[in-house]
């Protein structure tokens, strides 16, 4: 029955019931203090960064499964040649931003790869085989940009030599460059966008659609052919983004419009064949945030209308845009749409008709968050904003009880959802509702909560058989579904300088101004008005048979996370947080169902080198030179 989980990791804790404090399971010595360690989400191994190694620990069997020292990949020959590179690069800050030139490990998303930084030298890493399959100090560049292409387990690589920039396409089979194409020097390719760095709202990202490959830096796009890097034609505009079609015809594209400090953006539709425009001319709005693309149509939903726009020519099918002013959310169901304007909710039909008669006020002020909006069971809608809490019947647009339930803003506001009976346990000020979307009363607290403490730092809300656990800064609490305390412990934190807590965030009600073209939404919806994936193939999500039918690394990929995943455990139970006590700094795992510490960990200090996995919950601590184990 648990559904929603927040995993705390930066608090302390003094447990009403107090665990020993064990010994480690295992403890593995490395030749150097270690810096950094990760938890590869593929087989649950842990990466261990030293100064001058990376190493693979194997945490079924407690060995190091594979080492990569920093003389297997530097050749003392090249030591120069990377750092010239580096030098000559520098003064193209805004190209070189995004480029690795700490010693830092990170794993490349949805892959089995690393990336990491060894003496100027940028090195990509088979995580499950500990083969190196690039390494720069191979070649004559160093990479600006990685891309990871899974389709063909391949990188699209942007590298400098500190003269010319190029695309390189990098087989990871066989650990060659596919092709490398010039782009231009960099001096010149500095002028061309010296202009756009001073209001560089581009975003840089590569898509794959049949046989091309869509790359955009800085703002210039480009059509490579996938099989020999050709470039097939380079954009005359400058553009903020774009989204290849389901179809495979066309390109959406976005571009800045007006001046410097302009709110305005032009969309127009792009031939993939020869990057020229569809449309005799852009379409200019305000901030966009929600695109659909039906095929023949597109849906473009911006702060000040939306509408859908004809694929032939640009026109808009419906008479005039939906009501409603500084437009900030709009989530489609089925063939209708809800939509956030300014403080308000409405809903519309797919032909931009109202089927409320009235819009309804979900917050007072148009910077509240909105931590829930959407359908729920018994046709109902459901809003749950910093302000307000109620529900809507769906086909009327009546609210279900006359007056919202009204929450205090400055306080933390907390959700978890019954997968069971579907209501909503929400904490707000001392307080706990139930929502039940088959209820016909209006909710009332089902606790009151007077005994906490530092209600401003709760955080973390957990469902379970027998109510809520809350988790806060300084305590953790269960209370029952009638409202009684089942435990209550305080909490102690040993100074959290330079440490994050994590929680609970609803998304907010602010304008579009701070919405980057990162995040706009594209959406595919096919002829029978599904909303589909497209583009890039999910690979990573897919289940154990097709692992089992990929080939190469990536299906080896898929069946290590396949393994792995197949035995997740539900690790919400716990919070693995922090607590100063008489013997020092300890790491606690608190269970939270019944509020007791089943583990206790000594800590060289309050920031330590650790991490939990989320599948098993062992632990992994950093002291020195070793690697401790508590499983």
């Amino acid at each position: 029955m648990k559904t929603k989980f927040v995993f705390i990791t930066a608090m302390a804790c003094i447990s009403m019931t107090v665990a020993a404090q064990r010994q480690a399971d295992a403890v593995i010595p490395f030749p150097q203090d270690i810096r950094q360690i990760v938890i590869n989400p593929v087989n649950g191994h842990v990466i261990v960064k030293e100064k001058d190694a990376v190493s693979s620990e194997n945490t079924e069997t407690n060995t190091v499964e594979w080492t990569i020292k920093k003389e297997d990949i530097v050749k003392i020959s090249s030591v120069e040649k990377a750092q010239k590179v580096l030098d000559a690069l520098s003064s193209a800050s805004s190209l070189t931003a995004s480029m690795q030139t700490s010693d830092v490990v990170e794993m490349v998303p949805n892959s089995p790869y690393i990336r990491c930084v060894i003496e100027n030298r940028d090195i990509i890493i088979n995580s499950l085989s500990g083969k190196v399959v690039f390494n720069s100090g191979d070649n004559d560049y160093r990479i600006m940009e990685s891309r990871f292409l899974p389709e063909a387990d391949e990188f699209l690589l942007l590298v400098s030599d500190g003269k010319v920039i190029s695309y390189v396409l990098w087989n990871l089979q066989d650990g060659v460059a596919g092709w490398k194409t010039d782009l231009g020097e960099v001096e010149s390719l500095m002028n061309m966008f010296k202009s756009l760095f001073k209001n560089d709202a581009s975003v840089d990202k590569t898509e794959v659609s049949g046989n091309a490959i869509y790359a955009s830096l800085k703002g210039i796009l480009y059509k490579l052919d996938r099989a020999s890097g050709k470039v097939i034609w380079q954009a005359k505009d400058k553009i903020n983004s774009f989204y290849p079609t389901q179809s495979g015809e066309n390109l959406v594209i976005i571009k800045n419009s007006g001046g410097l400090l302009s709110s305005k953006q032009a969309l127009n539709i792009w031939r993939t064949s020869d990057g020229m425009p569809v449309w005799k001319d852009d379409i200019t709005t305000k901030y966009i945030l929600y695109l659909e693309d039906w095929s023949d149509k597109l849906l473009v939903a911006y702060t000040n209308g939306f509408n859908f726009y004809s694929y032939a020519d640009g026109k808009k099918l419906w008479k005039k845009d939906p009501k409603g002013s500084d437009i900030k959310q709009v989530i489609p169901i089925g063939r209708d749409y809800l939509y956030i304007a300014d403080k308000e909710m409405n809903l519309i039909n797919g032909e931009g008709i109202n089927l409320w008669k009235k819009t309804i006020e979900i917050s007072d002020n148009s910077e509240d968050a909105v931590h829930f909006l959407g359908k729920v069971e018994n046709n109902r809608v459901f809003y749950l904003t910093s302000t307000y809490g109620n529900m809507v019947d769906y086909a009327s647009g009546k609210k279900i009880w006359k007056k919202n339930i009204e929450f205090d803003k400055k306080r933390p506001l907390l959700y978890a959802q019954d997968d069971r009976t579907k209501a909503f346990l929400v904490y707000n000020d001392k307080k706990i509702y139930k929502f039940d979307p088959n209820a016909s009363d209006k909710p009332e607290p089902v606790a009151k909560l007077k005994e906490i403490k530092d209600d401003k730092t709760m955080s973390g809300i957990e469902l379970f058989d027998w109510g809520i656990s809350l988790t806060g800064q300084s305590e953790v609490i269960g209370v029952s579904f009638d409202g009684t305390t089942r435990y209550h412990n305080t909490y102690k934190e040993p100074g959290a300088t330079g440490r994050k807590l994590m929680g609970l965030a609803g998304s907010t009600l602010k304008t579009a101004k701070s919405v980057s073209q990162s995040q706009i939404i594209f959406q595919s919806v096919n002829e029978r008005g599904e909303r589909v994936e497209t583009g890039r193939a999910d690979l990573f999500n897919k289940n154990t048979q097709t692992a089992g039918a990929a080939s190469g690394e990536i299906g080896a990929f898929l069946a290590a996370k396949a393994k792995r995943f197949n035995a997740l455990k539900q690790n919400e139970e716990f919070a693995f947080v922090l607590n100063k006590s008489d013997n020092g700094i300890e790491l606690v795992k608190v269970r939270k169902e019944d509020g007791k510490e089943v583990d206790r960990i000594s800590l060289d200090n309050n920031q330590p080198v650790y991490d939990v996995d989320p599948v098993n919950g062992a632990i992994y601590y950093a002291y020195k030179n070793e690697l401790r184990i508590f499983k």
